[in-house]
C-alpha cells in the first residue's frame, strides 16, 4: 500500500512539473533554463570559495588572537546585521564604476553582494569551532609544542570541520535566498542584470508577471537544493562526525543514528551565538560597572544613540524633522509586520514540534521540504501570492498580508530546526510523566512543550529577527510589470533610496536598522537566551 501511495505521489509530481514547463515555455527565458542554472551555481561557487577562504583566515585570527577577536567579533556580529541593500553603493560606487560597467565588473558586484550574505555563518562556525575546543587539547599542543602549519592542520582545522559545514549550508540557503537581489540590480537609473536563475525570477516576477514561470524557476532551484543536500553536504555531514572529541577517560557521546544533517547545523547556531555574547568591546564594562541594573538599558541605548549621532555628524549627514518622523513611522510599521509574522512563526514551529512528536515518522518528509524551502527566493512567491490576495483582499490589504507572509519566510526555518533539533533528544520520560498524570491538549502545550522548547524558540528568535530584518527590503517594495507596489516600512525605504541613488537616505535607514538589530539583540534575546540555560532538557 504504501509503494502504491509512494508511486500515485510520484506520477503527480511529474505530472504538474510537465504542466509548469508546458505553460512557462512560450516564454523564450524557459529554454534557457540550463544555462541559467549553471552561471548561478559558478556565481555561488566562486563566491562560497572566496568565503570559506575568508572565514578560515579571520575566524582563526579572532578565535586565536584574544585582542583581535574582541574588536573583530563584535564587528562581524554588526556587519551581519546588516541588509544586502546596505552594500549597494560600496558594490556600485568602487566595484562597478573601477571597471567602467564592464561584465567582469558586474560579476565582481553580483559576488560581492552574495558575498555579504553568505560570509557570516561560515566566520562565525569557524570561530564557535576553535573556541569550543576542550581544555586539554590546547595543553596538549603546549606540552608539544605544536606551532605554525602543524597546528593549523592537525588541530585547528579538523576542529572547525563540522561547523564549517554546518555553517557552509547556512550560507548556500543565504545565498539562494538572495540571489534575485544580487543578479538584478537597481540603483538610481541604472539598472544592472547578469544572466542566472535570479535574473530569470525577477523577469518571471517582476516583467512578465508568470506564475508558470516563477514556479518553472523555484522547480529548478528546488532540484538543485535538494540535490546538494543529498549527494554533498549529507556526505560532508556524515564524515563530519568522525571529527569529535574525546574525553580522555574514553567515553564517547551517544551517536543517534539517522539524524538529518540540517539538525546537526542547529548546534553550530546556538554555540555561535553563545561566542558572540561571550564577547564584550573593550572598555565597555567601564562604562556601565557603575550604572544599576534597571537603568543599564537605558544607558545602553543612551551610548547607541551617542555613537549614532557622533557617526552621522562625522560624515556630514543632516536629518532633517521630516526625516526622523519619516524614520519613526516607518520603524513602526515594519516592526509592526514582524511582530505579526514572528508569532506565526512561533505557532508553525511549535505546531510541527508536537506534530512530529505525535507523528516521528513525518520527520525525514519534513525535513526534506523546509530543506528546500528555506533556500527559495522570497520575491519568487510575490507574484503567486499578491495575485491571489489582491483578488481576496483589496490591494492594500492583499499587500500587507504578502509582506508579513514574506517575511515569514525569512524568520521560520531559524525556528523551525532549532525546535525540530530539540524534538529530536526529547526525553521519553516527559511524555511518561504525561500520560501518568494524564496530561493532554493544551495543558501539554503550555506546561511541558513550550517550556521544554524554550531555549531553542529563543536561540532560534535571535537569527529569526535579523532574517526578518532582511526580508523587509523584498516584501515591501516590489515592481511588477513596471507598476510599483508600496507600503510604509524601513524596507520600502530602503528600496525607494536604493532606486533613486539617494546614498543619504540609504545610510541613514541602515544605521536605524542596523541599530534596531544590535540593541534587540543585546537587550532582548541575548538575556532571555541566558535565562532559556535553565530550562535545558537531558537525555537520561
Amino acid at each position: 500500500m504504501r509503494k502504491l501511495l509512494l508511486i500515485l505521489a510520484l506520477s503527480g509530481l511529474v505530472a504538474l512539473v510537465w504542466i509548469v514547463f508546458q505553460q512557462a515555455w512560450v516564454y523564450p527565458e524557459t529554454r534557457l533554463l540550463p544555462y541559467y542554472a549553471l552561471q548561478t551555481l559558478l556565481r555561488l561557487g566562486i563566491t562560497y570559495i572566496t568565503c570559506l577562504t575568508f572565514g578560515l583566515v579571520v575566524g582563526i585570527l579572532a578565535a586565536t588572537r584574544e585582542r583581535i577577536g574582541n574588536w573583530l567579533i563584535p564587528l562581524l556580529d554588526i556587519l551581519q546585521s546588516v541588509p544586502v541593500l546596505g552594500f549597494f553603493p560600496l558594490a556600485l560606487a568602487i566595484i562597478i564604476q573601477a571597471f567602467h560597467e564592464s561584465t567582469f565588473g558586474l560579476e565582481l558586484a553580483s559576488m560581492f553582494l552574495l558575498f555579504t550574505s553568505m560570509e557570516w555563518s561560515i566566520v562565525f562556525g569557524v570561530i564557535t569551532g576553535i573556541k569550543s575546543m576542550p581544555s586539554y587539547i590546547v595543553d596538549m599542543r603546549r606540552v608539544f609544542h605544536i606551532e605554525g602549519w602543524d597546528y593549523v592542520k592537525h588541530i585547528l582545522l579538523p576542529s572547525v570541520y563540522p561547523y564549517v559545514v554546518a555553517g557552509s549550508m547556512l550560507a548556500w540557503g543565504s545565498g539562494w535566498y538572495f540571489v534575485i537581489i544580487t543578479e538584478f540590480i537597481t540603483f538610481g537609473d541604472k539598472v544592472y542584470s547578469l544572466p542566472g536563475l535570479g535574473y530569470y525570477l525577477n523577469k518571471a516576477s517582476f516583467v512578465y508577471g508568470s506564475i508558470w514561470m516563477s514556479l518553472a524557476g523555484l522547480i529548478v532551484i528546488g532540484a538543485i537544493v535538494f540535490l546538494m543536500n543529498r549527494f554533498i553536504w549529507h556526505r560532508l555531514s556524515e564524515r563530519a562526525g568522525e571529527y569529535q572529541f574525546l574525553a580522555l577517560h574514553g567515553f564517547r557521546p551517544r551517536e543517534f543514528k539517522g539524524e538529518s544533517f540540517r539538525l546537526k547545523q542547529v548546534r553550530y547556531i546556538t554555540s555561535r551565538l553563545e561566542v558572540i555574547h561571550r564577547v564584550r568591546l573593550p572598555f565597555w564594562h567601564l562604562v556601565v560597572s557603575g550604572v544599576r541594573r534597571r537603568w543599564y538599558i537605558f544607558t545602553a541605548l543612551g551610548l547607541v544613540a551617542l555613537v549614532a549621532g557622533v557617526f552621522y555628524a562625522w560624515i556630514k549627514i543632516p536629518i532633517s524633522p521630516v526625516e526622523l518622523e519619516h524614520i519613526a513611522t516607518a520603524t513602526a510599521f515594519s516592526m509592526s509586520r514582524l511582530t505579526v509574522a514572528y508569532l506565526v512563526a512561533v505557532a508553525l514551529a511549535v505546531g510541527l514540534g508536537l506534530l512530529i512528536l505525535r507523528l516521528p515518522a513525518i520527520k525525514n518528509f519534513i525535513l526534506i521540504l523546509a530543506d528546500i524551502m528555506q533556500s527559495i527566493p522570497a520575491l519568487a512567491y510575490f507574484p503567486i501570492l499578491f495575485t491571489v490576495f489582491t483578488k481576496v483582499f483589496p490591494e492594500r490589504v492583499g499587500m500587507e498580508i504578502t509582506a508579513v507572509f514574506l517575511m515569514l519566510t525569512g524568520m521560520l526555518w531559524y525556528l523551525v530546526f532549532n525546535v525540530l533539533e530539540t524534538v529530536e533528544h526529547w526525553p521519553k520520560e516527559i511524555n511518561e510523566l504525561a500520560g501518568l498524570s494524564d496530561i493532554r491538549g493544551t495543558k501539554y502545550l503550555r506546561d511541558m512543550l513550550v517550556p521544554g522548547l524554550f531555549p531553542a524558540l529563543i536561540s532560534g528568535s535571535i537569527l529569526a529577527w535579523g532574517g526578518g530584518w532582511n526580508a523587509t527590503i523584498v516584501s515591501e517594495y516590489v515592481n511588477i510589470g513596471h507598476k510599483e507596489h508600496v507600503i510604509p516600512g524601513l524596507g520600502s525605504s530602503l528600496d525607494l533610496a536604493s532606486n533613486a541613488g539617494d546614498t543619504h537616505e540609504l545610510l541613514v535607514l541602515l544605521g536605524v536598522m542596523v541599530v534596531i538589530v544590535v540593541v534587540l539583540n543585546h537587550f532582548v534575546w541575548r538575556p532571555l537566551l541566558n535565562r532559556a540555560s535553565t530550562h535545558v532538557l537531558e537525555e537520561t
